[in-house]
């Protein structure tokens, strides 16, 4: 191997090969099971865009650590695992598919979309795990945690319900960061990754007062002057804000158009902003200061003429804390419903609560002149200032630098819109999160106080639901009668808190075969293969046993094989039950092996999860099975309820169709074959489980087969359906530490008895710290333990030729494989 005539890559190949030819990294994991944990979290990346060369540096970190802790004799585990859902992965599903709303998307089928973001999330899944082997980062690709996975997801809910019982979950109407292109609001964190440097108009107003006491002539108009870079939610003005305690000066303008008092802070600086600049104005200021609560109760004249946004305390100067002389005029524009402080300000006063901006992000019909507009168009913010400018409510206009938020994962201009959404209230957590900080070594040490320090100084609630599709469902059940709501922690509490009473069904063989003692496989509906008389009496004894068992049957469903129409005729004889024989209970098709020995059938079966989708003869395969039986037993699951039914059938149908109605993995129903299979003549009873199956029979708690399931309201006993919200993609990975184990319905052991919780170390890019980073010390503290990390590595980004970020949505990464082929690793 250390030819010198080999180029660095060839080496490096060679390396390679010599590693994976001999099962080193799995010998070192081998060789040290027994010993020392050094725990490890890998951030999970996204496998539906390509890795960058950014992606090299912090595996290269991740990979130099853990291998020095590895050769000092520790056990280093390294879990991969994969982001499969939220935003980043429906978008690219929007543009495969060439959808551009939500409206589209549900147009399209939301079970339709969410396959196909099912299949796009693995898109590049071979190139980034070429790409690891290449760079030489040993990681466990066999197997990851992928967080659309049941399991993992079930962990999620039952995380939510244990953070429910703490009375940390609520719902709440607040002003949220809103994306009217994805249609969902967003997080803080989220919020923190997406602000950008713009330059916008911003707009002095004049709010013409109707009444006043002032010491100013009387006749002549009077506007209190108030500033604001977002001139969309002028219609939605309902009040405007002073501060009780602030000085405010009375300036009077005479120009050609005639006098005017104007009204604002006692502030040199104010004054020079608002009178001053490129088109200075000249005023004259009254002798006189005047207090802000002198100015409360005033009430002036409205923008808009708008309706649904005028009541009696509309359109009023109201005292408010929040109230500086730093930006604007020292008077505050209050449009309730866009903006956090004007909302607890309205709800306070009572004022109206009404949008004039819809969820889309244009102009409701109320709004005159500008109805269907969409509000960030600058043709739109034109229109509403020209309106202004007309009705001489526009003082002046001025362009304005500043940071504004941007949608993180579509690069939409953000709205802060009052809308109902779920929160987890971090803000009680606050000391918690400060102390569990404490105890985290940090690299640069100048994070933890810094960015992250100062993030968790000013931790807010994290709006925690998102108006999509592709993500972990929220498991919360909702009552409409009484309002009552439920958390649900798990897929038992499913089956366990149902609504529509359970049908029993009662699975039977067909009785024993008269073909020379079954040593030939049957799948052709003209087979004339009956019964046996001794297997007709087995039936008609089990018959007996049924009816004192079950009392009656309400329908019996039955192959219509000859065999097993036999069967069902001596049951129904017993019941007196009506026969239904529907072609979905036939035989395992097995094609041209059918007539053939029984054994060659059994020679030709594939007993792995991979062998359920192999034809067997050309016939079928067991994939095929699974999904008429799955059709059969949900269809007729619809149209009964609490009945007893009986279903006649053969080997492999009733098998499959058991681990169906059991929501049994393909895993589990090969390892459940041998004790789950009916012999002739044999049945069982099951019901079908209250859980959420996916278009192909097996568990899928995604929408929209979630939304299916119907739970029963303790309270009063009526249906409970799921809100249809999902959740923060952020909480999937910051729950990694529990989720990937499945716990704590598994491996419990792996996290209450410390072998592989705390991470020892994590090692990620600096956008993290309000990322991953946060999220999982959240939800550690939510749980009440300590932080899921002790030590962490915050590296910086690799920049484009511009200065900026590297990223897979902005398509300005460097092509790793092009500079490995050039350079090697």
């Amino acid at each position: 191997m250390a030819n010198e005539e080999l180029t660095p890559q060839q080496r490096e190949e060679a390396t390679l090969k010599f590693w994976e030819e001999n099962k080193i990294f799995e010998k070192s994991l081998a060789q040290r099971r027994k010993a020392k944990p050094f725990v490890f979290f890998e951030g999970p990346p996204t496998a539906n865009g390509r890795p960058g060369i950014h992606h090299f540096i912090g595996r290269a970190f991740k990979d130099l650590f853990n291998r020095y802790k590895t050769m000092r004799g520790y056990f280093v585990l390294r879990k991969s695992g994969w982001d499969t859902q939220g935003l980043p992965v429906e978008i690219e599903t929007e543009k495969t598919l060439g959808l551009k709303s939500k409206r589209e998307i549900e147009a399209y089928g939301v079970a339709n979309f969410n396959q196909k973001a099912r299949e796009n999330v693995w898109l590049y899944q071979e190139e980034w795990e070429r790409f690891t082997k290449r760079i030489g980062f040993w990681l466990d690709l066999k197997d990851p945690y992928i967080t659309y996975d049941p399991k993992y997801i079930e962990s999620l809910w039952s995380i939510l319900s244990q953070i429910n019982k703490r009375d940390l979950l609520f719902k709440s109407h607040k002003v949220v960061p809103y994306c009217t292109r994805c249609g969902t609001a967003l997080s803080s964190h989220e919020l923190a990754q997406g602000y950008q440097s713009v330059t916008e108009n911003s707009v002095y107003l004049k709010f013409r007062i109707k009444n006043h006491e002032l010491r100013i002539e009387q006749g002549v108009p009077v506007y209190i002057l108030a500033w604001t870079t977002t001139p969309w939610t002028l219609p939605g003005n309902v009040a405007l804000a002073v501060g009780e305690n602030l000085e405010y000066r009375i300036a009077k303008k005479m120009d050609k158009n005639g006098v005017e008092y104007l009204i604002l802070a006692a502030n040199p600086i104010v004054e020079d902003k608002v009178f001053g600049g490129s088109d200075p104005v000249t005023v004259e200021y009254l002798k006189d200061m005047v207090m802000g609560k002198d100015l409360v109760g005033l009430k002036y004249e409205p923008l808009f003429n708008i309706p649904e946004l005028q009541n009696e305390k509309s359109y009023q100067i109201y005292p408010a804390d929040f109230v500086t002389t730093t930006d604007g005029t020292g008077v505050v524009h209050t449009a309730v419903m866009y903006g956090e402080d004007d909302y607890v300000l309205g709800d306070q006063l009572g004022l109206p609560k009404y949008h004039t901006v819809d969820k889309n992000g244009n102009f409701v019909a109320s709004v005159p002149g500008l109805a269907g507009l969409y509000v960030k168009d600058p043709k739109t913010e034109a229109l509403v200032i020209n309106q202004l400018k007309e009705h001489g409510q526009l003082f002046k206009e001025e362009p304005y630098t500043h940071d504004y938020p941007f949608c993180w994962r579509c690069s939409t201009p953000l709205l802060y819109y009052a809308t109902d959404a779920w929160f987890i209230g971090m803000t009680k957590l606050k000391e918690e999160l400060i102390a569990n900080n404490e105890k985290i070594n940090w690299y640069p040490e100048h994070l933890k106080e810094g960015r992250f320090g100062e993030w968790l100084r000013n931790i807010r609630d994290w709006a925690f639901s998102r108006e999509r599709y592709w993500g972990t469902p929220l498991p919360i059940w909702e009552c409409k009668e009484c309002k009552l709501h439920t958390v649900i922690g798990s897929y038992a509490e499913l089956e366990a808190k149902r609504f529509r009473p359970a049908n029993k069904y009662i699975l039977m063989r067909h009785g024993e075969r008269d073909d020379e003692a079954n040593q030939l496989a049957s799948s052709k509906l003209e087979d004339p293969i009956h019964i046996t008389e001794s297997g007709g009496k087995a039936v008609a004894k089990q018959a007996k046993i049924l009816h004192e068992k079950f009392g009656k049957l309400e329908a019996i469903f039955s192959s219509d094989f000859i065999r097993t129409r036999e069967t069902a005729e001596i049951i129904a004889q017993e019941f007196g039950t009506e026969i239904i024989y529907d072609a979905r209970l036939r035989e395992f098709n097995h094609g041209e092996l059918s007539g053939r020995p029984i054994e060659e059938v059994h020679q030709a079966l594939d007993l792995s999860p991979a062998g359920f989708k192999k034809t067997i003869g050309g016939g079928e395969s067991w994939e095929m099975v699974r999904q008429r039986t799955g059709d059969f037993i949900r269809e007729i699951d619809a149209k009964y309820e609490g009945k007893n039914i009986l279903i006649v059938s053969h080997g492999d149908p009733l098998w499959i169709l058991r681990g169906v109605m059991t929501v049994q993995s393909d895993e589990e129903l090969l390892l459940a074959r041998k004790e789950s299979y009916l012999a002739q003549g044999e049945w069982c009873a099951v019901s079908l489980k209250n859980y959420p199956l996916g278009s192909d029979h097996r568990l899928d708690p995604h929408r929209p087969f979630i939304d299916e399931i119907v739970l029963a309201c303790e309270q009063c006993h009526g249906p409970m359906r799921r809100v249809p919200e999902v959740g923060d993609i952020w909480f999937d990975s910051g729950a990694m530490p529990y989720a990937q184990w499945h716990y704590p319905f598994e491996n419990k052991e792996l996290v209450d008895g410390g072998k592989q919780f705390p991470a020892d170390f994590i090692c990620e890019a600096i956008d993290q710290t309000r990322g991953w980073f946060y999220s999982l010390l959240a939800v550690s503290t939510l749980l009440g333990r300590e932080p899921a990390y002790k030590n962490v590595i915050s590296y910086g980004h690799v920049l484009d030729e511009k200065g900026q970020k590297m990223s897979k949505s902005k398509g300005n990464i460097v092509n790793p494989w092009e500079v490995i082929e050039k350079y090697g690793v």
